[in-house]
């Protein structure tokens, strides 16, 4: 007879540090048909992915790319000043006035430049939700109700496991456009005395300056989107920060790059509707194949690349032939907006083909914005959308509590830094012609589902 076994661990946690160490980012992936009911889904996804740092604009070298260039390059040379590094305090996205003229009007995209894997961050995602990513020391003396993150778990003890232990960071979120949020309320009091006590602690232990009576000072990325006025033709970009409580404010502008790649294996077309579903992933998946590799540009995309097989193996997709392609990368704080704006240009030119690939901050501590912003939060009514929630739940189903500890619950959105860091999304353009369908896709490189 076996000895009985002394150790204590149920099976749903071996399961856990199993899925917990074999978990790798996801890619979901959505087709559509070329249509405007098309279009106007995917300007509406855009802005789930916040905090973008890069795009890269990849389409066949053709008489027509001169025309999509300049419109591309007048999108962002027109915009004027906007994105800015500043020195801001805390408490300054609780003030009232600020939040009327900055964060209910337009949105507001805020960022510290701080590390996420060793130090407290903190952004703002442009529909009025202040998130901080804390360390387990700083979340023990601030004072507010948050969660622990899903993906920063340390050492547990046993060999070998180094991601089933004690959590490391925790999230706190505080809905600043909440109804219930604002002066005079309970949470909201108990939120800005805890923030400024915080920025007290930050300046007396000399991690953060003490400028102008302000008692401690991020360093924070800012970029404001204004509301679209009915005269305008359309919306704007960005428009600066003016306020008198930003210190040491510093512009940043958005930095261009064009080039273009010839003696390459360029697809002909992007044919992505096919017959049957393995068709259609495997195509999808060959093209995106060669647009990571272009990216790069990697050896082995070139027409005279002769690499030996035990060393690599890559086939281009069917219909490339020898060409050149054009690789616009622009490089920024980048609004939503923008990226909407680059996606109406090239919807409107005569390319075969084009593809957007945005790449997300690697500290941002969201990487999608969820989908029910506010829901199951300590402080506030969970009504951060002005429009309400209409996903057929009652409130008294949405505050249910789930005893599974891997229960994704909703409103829930994190950035997994310590599993891939990557995030972000690329879009697929197939315009229609005489011998296929249009299509689009849009791949999304997630962590949760939760912004689904």
């Amino acid at each position: 007879m076996v000895a009985h076994s002394t150790h204590k661990r149920k099976r749903s946690a071996i399961r856990a540090d199993h899925a917990r160490s074999h978990r790798l980012g996801r890619l979901h992936a959505s087709l559509y048909t070329w249509s405007d009911e098309s279009r106007e889904e995917l300007k509406e996804a855009i802005p789930r992915h916040p905090f973008n740092f890069a795009l890269q604009v990849i389409a066949p070298h053709t008489t027509e790319d001169h025309d999509v260039v300049r419109a591309l390059r007048h999108a962002v040379n027109d915009a004027g000043p906007g994105p800015c590094i500043a020195q801001v305090s805390l408490s300054l996205f609780l003030e009232p006035r600020f939040v009327a003229q900055y964060i209910r009007t337009g949105s507001l995209y805020a960022l510290s430049t701080t590390r996420l894997d060793t130090q407290d961050t903190v952004c703002l995602d442009g529909r009025g939700m202040l998130v901080l990513s804390l360390l387990k020391d700083t979340y023990q003396q601030l004072g507010l109700v948050g969660r622990p993150c899903r993906f920063a778990h340390g050492a547990s003890g046993r060999m070998g496991d180094r991601h089933s232990g004690p959590v490391s960071r925790y999230m706190v979120e505080l809905p600043l456009c909440d109804p219930s949020f604002v002066p005079g309320k309970r949470g909201y009091e108990r939120a800005l005395r805890c923030l400024r006590e915080w920025d007290q602690r930050r300046s007396a232990a000399g991690t953060a300056p003490h400028m102008h009576g302000t008692p401690a000072t991020w360093s924070m990325l800012l970029v404001w989107t204004p509301p679209a006025s009915p005269d305008a033709q359309s919306p704007r970009v960005w428009a600066p920060v003016d306020y008198d409580a930003l210190r040491s404010v510093r512009p940043l502008s958005p930095d261009l790059c064009l080039d273009i790649h010839s003696d390459v294996w360029v697809p002909a077309s992007v044919d992505i509707c096919r017959d049957t579903m393995q068709d259609m992933w495997s195509s999808l998946y060959a093209h995106l194949e060669w647009i990571g590799l272009a990216m790069w540009p990697s050896p082995r995309v070139r027409t005279y690349d002769r690499c030996d097989h035990r060393i690599a193996m890559y086939e281009p997709p069917a219909s490339s032939s020898p060409s050149s392609f054009v690789q616009m990368t622009i490089r920024g704080f980048l609004t939503p907006m923008l990226l909407v704006r680059v996606l109406e240009c090239l919807w409107a030119s005569s390319l075969p083909w084009a593809s957007l690939t945005v790449s997300g901050f690697a500290d941002a501590p969201i990487a999608w914005a969820s989908k029910y912003p506010g829901v199951g939060l300590a402080l506030g009514s969970a009504t951060a959308l002005p429009e309400g929630l209409h996903d057929g739940f009652t409130a008294a189903q949405r505050a249910r509590k789930v005893r599974r500890k891997s229960h994704t619950r909703r409103g829930e959105s994190e950035h997994g830094f310590f599993q891939t860091g990557e995030n972000g999304w690329t879009i697929l353009l197939s315009p229609p012609s005489r011998k296929r369908e249009g299509a689009v896709a849009l791949i999304e490189s997630v962590e949760l589902d939760t912004h689904m």
